[in-house]
């Protein structure tokens, strides 16, 4: 029996700030999950005023479906993506 191919959806990644310039979120996806169900990390970090990380406030492995999600409800709520994004190294 063919089964329809799943078509993969765009992984979320990269820095949001917030509006108060308090926190920023960290999206990456998950390099060791299965390709048919991929996980994102998300971690939240308290940050400067330029949106430069300084504290890892929490991290969370989560499905791909909840990431875009998450992704999209922080953007309506007026996070921004950082135009310069941090290098992966400093998360």
């Amino acid at each position: 029996m063919n089964q329809p191919i799943r078509e993969a959806l765009p992984t979320p990644t990269g820095w949001l700030v917030s509006p108060t310039r308090e926190f920023c979120m960290f999206f990456i996806r998950d390099p060791k999950s299965e390709m048919a169900f991929p996980r994102v990390y998300t971690q939240l970090w308290y940050c400067l005023e330029d949106g430069t990380p300084t504290k890892l406030k929490n991290t969370r492995r989560i499905d791909l479906e909840s990431a875009i999600e998450t992704w999209h409800e922080l953007l309506t709520q007026d996070w921004e993506l950082m135009e310069h994004q941090i290098n992966d190294a400093a998360a």
